[in-house]
């Protein structure tokens, strides 16, 4: 029996944690950029610029958590998730902008290097401290809740780390009589920064641009699909990140002759397993086959079931022996057409009679021209309150007897 879903994770972690960055940011920038102005440290100015970017990705990461995690409405019916990976790209775009910037800044001190004061290379040490910090919390958080846009931001709070590494090296640099080290640490805090936010950009384009999941989440899909009974092949088995969860779609084959609310019901056992033993998938499409799909350049569609119906009507009025037809099924399978008819007899008939029936039944029935087998079954009633009935099933030109009670 499959247990409720919670498809909306809770994000009072995911906000507590970036409401951290958020003040911690706001003080490193401050702290950073007065240092810097006061010591003259272009690599620590550069940096007091990447902490003020890391403000405003703090803003945009509030909000991508927040519209995500909002329930599914008429206008988003797969969820909101889609805006934490739109969250992540504008993140990656800001850290770009902030990477630019930072490289502009750093090309100006070139004609004019200055030596910077101490108190910078102690200003530059603390936020390494600090941005490392954040970022194994933000990535432990954004692990557990498989959020994009947590992720980007910690990465974020890394590539802070990293410039602020860049920056205590060229100013611990500089302080041993190489002034011009602090401009060029400046220069690949800038590299360090381009190259972080490209990464996460790319990332969250494929995800925008509907690329699968990776093999190991397929894999995983697999095996859980092969386990439930009735299944007999699946194939076209696809699975596409949006935000923090994984939408799933895949064709199963079941028996051919099962009931159309049969082969639902194993439907439903695989989308149900899918979702109880993969806590990263928040929806599964399963589409229903009764053989391997063809190529889309040799697919035959059957005519509706109602135009057939009336010609085998039409064709088996020629026959007064049958007083009416209960039941007519239609399966297309290898391009092909066979038809089971069930229909009703006098139940005086004789047994050798009711085959003759048969026979001639199943022959009108494989004139029309897209049929290519009858099945035919005679049901023999005796018109009281309760009845019996014989079956005699004609399949290939072959008759087979047998006995019903209802």
């Amino acid at each position: 029996m499959p247990h409720a879903r919670h498809h909306h994770r809770p994000v009072r972690e995911a906000l507590g944690v970036t409401w951290l960055g958020l003040a911690c940011n706001l003080l490193l920038a401050v702290g950073k950029g007065f240092v810097g102005l006061l010591t003259n440290s272009a690599a620590l100015i550069a940096d007091a610029g990447h902490s003020f970017s890391d403000l405003l990705s703090d803003g945009v990461t509030l909000w991508a958590l927040w519209v995500s995690r909002m329930p599914r409405d008429e206008n988003h019916p797969y969820g909101h998730g889609r805006f934490e990976t739109v969250g992540a790209l504008f993140v990656a775009v800001l850290l770009g902008a902030t990477g630019i910037g930072v490289a502009i800044h750093a090309f100006s001190y070139l004609d004019t290097p200055v030596i910077p004061a101490p108190l910078a290379f102690w200003t530059a040490g603390v936020s390494i401290f600090v941005k490392e910090g954040l970022f194994w919390v933000t990535r432990s958080v954004g692990k557990r809740e498989h959020s994009r846009v947590l992720m980007t931001n910690a990465w974020h709070h890394r590539s802070d780390a990293l410039s602020s590494v860049a920056s205590l090296a060229g100013i611990g640099a500089a302080q041993f009589g190489f002034p011009l080290m602090d401009p060029i640490a400046g220069f690949l805090v800038a590299g360090l920064i381009l190259r972080i936010a490209v990464e996460l950009g790319h990332e969250s384009l494929r995800e925008l641009t509907d690329e699968t999941a990776d093999e190991a989440m397929l894999e995983r899909i697999h095996k859980q699909v092969a386990k439930v009974e009735g299944v007999e092949h699946f194939h076209e088995v696809r699975a596409r990140p949006m935000g923090p969860n994984l939408l799933v779609d895949l064709h199963i084959e079941v028996d051919r002759l099962m009931t159309v609310s049969a082969a639902h019901q194993v439907a439903e056992r695989v989308r149900w397993g899918v979702l109880n033993e993969i806590p990263e998938v928040n929806e599964v499409l399963v589409h229903v086959d009764a053989e391997q799909d063809l190529e889309d350049e040799n697919v035959q569609l059957m005519r509706p079931q109602s135009e057939i119906e009336q010609d085998i009507r039409r064709s088996l009025a020629k026959l007064p022996e049958i007083k009416g037809i209960t039941h007519i099924y239609c399966h297309f399978l290898n391009q092909m057409l066979t038809v089971q008819v069930n229909l009703l007899l006098d139940p005086d008939l004789q047994i050798r009679t009711a085959q003759q029936i048969a026979r001639q039944a199943r022959l009108c029935v494989e004139q029309i021209p897209d049929v290519q087998d009858a099945d035919i079954h005679l049901e023999l009633h005796d018109g009281g309150t309760g009845h019996e009935a014989i079956a005699v099933a004609t399949v290939r030109g072959a008759a087979h007897l047998r006995r019903m009670s209802e």
